[in-house]
């Protein structure tokens, strides 16, 4: 029995532990302050789509809590312990777990991985095996539900040419009529030097083949001080578009004694069309790149923004008529005059703004014009009834 006693007192520790975390869990579960969303000016209603995903940490306890504010108040997520390690997911994959259990059970919590139309949900993912000679066997997973009977169709398709591929991702999923399509990064080396490029894939659902696939954008090294990053332009991850929106920037890399820095060298902007597959560079010369960021693409716009001290200004570009359309300012607020932190997205020609910090700035404006529609801020209903030090950040905002 005495050869046993070091694994049942590590087994009662560990059980003990768990114990005292849940105890400890429960209890501040029962004292969580109330977070509202207050009504400074405007419509309230503006806000009724809006959800806003945080952690909040009460000095009386070391482990952080989740939590999701919304018009109608603060909802904490009492998860598991073994939950809490493996992280939060981002609210859109936490209502694809709730609406369609099933099909949701293996995949990975990306939002690139998944699309979503009425009639469909698809998700596609890359996986490979590497053998001793370090050819690599890159295999697309995908699966795509049919809502309206409930049946999944769920197959594996080698990627083409995957022994020159040193490493592919998936960065996007749109479906298009009968056509799924991927878009990827891919990176290639050739002895020391590395190529990366954005490429789409085209699968044809019916017999669940790849019809075509193509590189969009070349991402090569010219030189070896230069530096190439390509990012896919955010979009709404529920809704379809036709169209792509790439931006290419080159940057200088700069080594000195202390440090290692970048500057901006050039930025392309390419707008690529899933239907017609026609690739066009979008010019912009009435904004300087460097410090206009391609924030979202809504499907027909491009929106550019920039923070001019606590002012975030906003430039709405056209793809439809190539024309940039009236620069406009929304003031912001924050602790101590710095604004930072900003949560942006755009669903349904709106604009929504929030803050990481609390007391800080919730706007719904027009996304076009900058007309506020809704202007308030997250705080405590009560904040005489909460003594205690806490910290509440707000890590992620989304539009039902």
């Amino acid at each position: 029995m005495k050869k046993y006693w070091k694994f049942i007192a590590t087994i009662t520790i560990i059980v003990l532990s768990i114990g005292t975390f849940y105890v400890s869990s429960t209890m501040s579960a029962e004292s969580h302050p109330e977070f509202v969303i207050k009504t400074i000016s405007g419509n309230a209603e503006e806000i009724k789509p809006l959800v806003l995903e945080g952690s909040y940490t009460s000095s009386m306890s070391y482990v952080g809590t989740n939590l999701k504010v919304t018009s109608d108040g603060s909802t904490y997520d009492s998860r598991s312990f073994l939950d809490k390690l493996i992280g939060q997911p981002p609210t859109v994959i936490k209502d694809f777990q709730e609406k369609y259990r099933t099909f949701m059970r293996g995949k990975d919590p990306l939002v690139n991985y998944f699309f979503e139309n009425e009639e469909f949900l698809a998700y596609a993912t890359v996986d490979y095996r590497l053998d001793s000679l370090r050819s690599r066997d890159f295999k697309f997973h995908i699966s795509v539900l049919n809502k309206k009977d409930g049946s999944i169709d769920s197959f594996t398709e080698e990627v083409p040419d995957s022994g020159e591929l040193e490493y592919i991702s998936v960065d996007d999923v749109q479906k298009v009529e009968g056509e799924l399509y991927l878009i990827t990064r891919n990176m290639t080396r050739n002895n020391d030097n590395f190529s990366e490029e954005a490429h789409i894939y085209t699968i044809n659902i019916a017999n669940q083949k790849i019809s075509d696939h193509e590189a969009i954008v070349d991402t090569t090294n010219g030189q070896s001080d230069t530096r190439i990053n390509v990012r896919l332009v955010e979009t709404t991850p529920t809704e379809a578009n036709n169209h792509l929106i790439i931006v290419k920037t080159e940057l200088k890399v700069i080594e000195d004694m202390e440090s290692i820095r970048e500057e901006f060298i050039n930025q392309e902007i390419i707008s690529y069309n899933l239907v017609t597959k026609e690739k066009e560079t979008i010019d912009v010369p009435e904004l300087r790149l460097d410090e206009n960021q391609l924030s979202f693409f809504d499907g027909s716009l491009i929106y550019f923004t920039r923070l001019d001290g606590q002012e975030l200004v906003v430039t709405p570009y056209s793809i439809v008529d190539n024309h940039a359309g009236k620069a406009y300012s929304i003031k912001l607020s924050g602790e101590n005059g710095h604004v930072d932190g900003q949560l942006t997205t755009i669903k349904d020609g709106k604009l929504y703004i929030a803050s990481s910090q609390l007391n800080a700035d919730v706007v719904v404006a027009d996304a076009d014009k900058g007309e506020i529609l809704f202007r308030g801020q997250v705080t405590l209903e009560d904040s005489s009834k909460e003594t205690r030090q806490f910290e509440l950040y707000l890590h992620e905002i989304y539009v039902k």
